[in-house]
């Protein structure tokens, strides 16, 4: 149970650090085109509280 949600997460962690990559090579490119539409600080608050869980949970299934 407990590798299926550190999978789960560290697939969400890979996707959000791909679309981190693309809105800021956007945002280069284009001004303004991704900050218009979606809030960057949630997409990484949600990318670094998703890096933090999957810490703590590997930790866990290490130490048993």
């Amino acid at each position: 149970m407990l590798k299926n949600i550190n999978t789960t997460l560290k697939e969400i962690f890979h996707v959000l650090s791909g679309a981190l990559v693309i809105f800021v090579i956007l945002e280069i490119i284009w001004h303004g085109i991704v900050l218009a539409y979606i809030n960057i600080n949630w997409v990484l608050i949600f990318w670094l509280f998703t890096g933090i869980l999957i810490l703590i949970l590997s930790n866990k299934n290490n130490g048993k």
